[in-house]
């Protein structure tokens, strides 16, 4: 008995010595951090799989066919089959967008949208419901991408888990992260690429407090993903291997090449999203069964653009189509694309991107060998660089991309040709077009965030909201001396001058006063007019932020007048650079976890 109470006195004391080591000097947040990232990382992986393998069970039940065999197959069915399976498809999503409040299913530009300005908030119920209408569309032969409705099911997820804890807006974002994170690293088999993907697009910064949970939840969904579906890239490619140095002008001509497919690819998904808006005589619900029956008469010439399109990228990238057929199929797929985009079927544009830079590159690299045979490597290289490059274009995430290709084909050889093409095309969309179909999504809604969290507060923040009405006018034919009375009462800083009838003629500041001004008997007989200074710029009460932090940057002043927004002349506040940095400063602090602490909300 007594060495049994010995024992038990042992374990209690180590018992308290973990838990004083866990819970004692941040330690408590660093073990809890990565154990919820570990909890996201599986949730999310499970939901990865899940989602791959219904969309196949659904392929094989509709078209009797695996992804990977799909267009193979489709080929032999009969043309009423083709057909009738995408607009049955569209009729059943039809009903589903009944329960989605905008009728359109979700993606990642509203992960982005949530980790930016939302507090890292997605609604359940509605990626839900996108998730089995995503599933149903890319069963049905949607010409779309199955990855970025796997991003909003991974973020979903990792939104509902951070509401059951009541973790802070900061941890929510970094969650966020997370189940993006191990979504794409489940969905591709490719943990780096999930770990930069969330990284660079969704989180938008690689601060440490954010990259080591980000980075355990996406080993936790790779592993998930091999446990079930085995360790294999996703797509199967020859070794190639750069033939000449003297292809490296190549690589970047087929970077501009694929920066032009990729603006013509998102100038057509923008004219769907704005003309599916304008388009009331179509029921929204009937939508889809239009877009399926365009799909269905295309797939009867070109099956190869039903669902994600993956056997047709597949092939390209082992060179095993003619340069006819490639161009043929951009065409195919991204009208295809275009349509199912409008027609609001469910699903991403990532394998719509993959498909069309294999297309794109391979078309490219045919080129290529006809007119330098000895110097040009093989299609199927020219078809890897173009894949990554065309995706970097559209996702505008050239980090992320590169490393997803590298991880899908096991394919490390064409490392600097990947590089190169995907940087040119990156550089010259963002230049001419945008930087990102995801970015373009959120402008369509009034949502700039190129420059981040922090430039969109700028942007959407007014000035009335920001100003200070604590400030003082004088009258211009008033003496100088009561001016100067003025200033010490409000500690220096800019007078606001007016004329009789309240309107601003000018400014006035202690260093435009001489000196001597106020010695002797004359400091009364000079007038406040005589001293001040023209008008400066102004800022309506009604503009944004940026506007006035563009003009106080421009004129070197460190205050400017705010007028109200139906008069010039109307002084109702002051901004204070000083004040503007501020604001900037805490939203840039907090979009890149500024409080990391797990506090619960209040």
């Amino acid at each position: 008995m007594p060495q049994e109470h010995i024992k038990r006195n042992w374990f209690q004391r180590q018992r308290r010595r973990i838990r004083a080591s866990l819970f004692s000097a941040g330690g408590y947040e660093f073990g809890a951090i990565t154990a919820i990232a570990a909890l996201v990382g599986v949730i999310a992986g499970y939901a990865a799989i899940g989602f791959y393998l219904g969309i196949g069970e659904l392929l094989l039940f509709s078209f009797g066919q695996n992804e990977a065999e799909l267009a193979t197959g489709a080929a032999s069915l009969p043309w009423y089959h083709l057909i009738a399976i995408p607009v049955i498809g569209g009729l059943v999503v039809g009903q589903l967008l009944r329960f989605l409040p905008t009728h359109q299913t979700r993606a990642v530009s509203d992960v982005i949208e949530a980790a930016a300005i939302r507090e890292g908030k997605l609604n359940f119920k509605e990626g839900f419901v996108s998730a089995g209408t995503t599933l149903i569309s890319l069963g049905s032969g949607a010409s779309l991408g199955r990855e970025g409705p796997v991003v909003h099911i991974g973020a979903t997820l990792a939104a509902v888990v951070t509401r059951i804890l009541h973790l802070n807006p900061s941890i929510a974002r970094t969650l966020l992260g997370c189940g993006v994170a191990a979504a794409v690293a489940a969905s591709f088999n490719a943990p780096i690429a999930g770990v930069f993907f969330a990284l660079e697009v969704i989180i938008g910064h690689y601060a440490l407090h954010a990259f080591a949970p980000v980075v355990i939840s996406a080993i936790a969904g790779t592993l998930i993903s091999r446990a079930h579906l085995g360790n294999f890239p996703a797509f199967h490619t020859a070794e190639y291997a750069i033939t000449s140095f003297w292809e490296f002008p190549a690589f970047f001509i087929l970077g501009i090449a694929s920066a032009l497919a990729a603006v013509i690819f998102m100038s057509g998904l923008d004219w769907a999203d704005k003309i599916r808006g304008k388009i009331s005589k179509v029921p929204y619900w009937l939508q889809p069964a239009i877009a399926g029956l365009c799909v269905g008469l295309i797939a009867l010439y070109f099956p190869e653009v039903l669902s994600v399109g993956y056997e047709a990228t597949s092939k390209a990238l082992n060179g095993e189509y003619g340069f006819e057929l490639l161009i043929s199929l951009v065409i195919a797929k991204m009208v295809a694309a275009i349509i199912c985009y409008g027609g609001r079927f469910g699903g991403g544009v990532f394998s719509p991107s993959l498909f069309l830079g294999a297309m794109v590159g391979g078309a490219f690299g045919i080129a290529a060998g006809a007119v330098f045979p000895e110097l040009a490597s093989t299609p199927g290289l020219y078809a890897v660089v173009g894949m990554g490059a065309v995706a970097s274009a559209v996702l505008g995430a050239p980090i992320s991309t590169m490393l997803i290709v590298f991880e899908i084909t096991g394919d490390y050889n064409v490392t600097i040709a990947v590089m190169i093409a995907s940087a040119v095309a990156s550089m010259v969309t963002s230049t001419f077009y945008e930087r990102s179909f995801f970015l373009m999504q959120l402008a369509n809604r009034g949502i700039r965030l190129e420059g981040g969290k922090a430039t969109y507060l700028l942007k959407s923040a007014r000035v009335a909201d920001h100003m200070t009405r604590d400030f003082f006018t004088v009258r211009d034919t008033e003496p100088a001396i009561k001016a100067r009375e003025l200033l010490v009462t409000q500690g220096g800083g800019m007078l606001i001058v007016t004329n009789e009838t309240g309107a601003m003629v000018g400014v006035l500041s202690f260093g435009q006063l001489p000196a001597d001004i106020f010695e002797g008997d004359t400091a009364r007989t000079h007038i406040v007019g005589e001293y001040m200074r023209d008008l400066p710029q102004t800022v309506k009460a009604n503009q944004p932020l940026q506007v006035a932090l563009h003009k106080l940057d421009v004129s070197g002043e460190e205050t400017l007048p705010v007028v109200s927004a139906d008069s010039s002349h109307t002084v109702v506040g002051l901004i204070r650079h000083r004040d503007v940095m501020q604001e900037y400063n805490r939203a840039l602090l907090e979009s890149q976890g500024g409080d990391t602490r797990l506090r619960r909300r209040v």
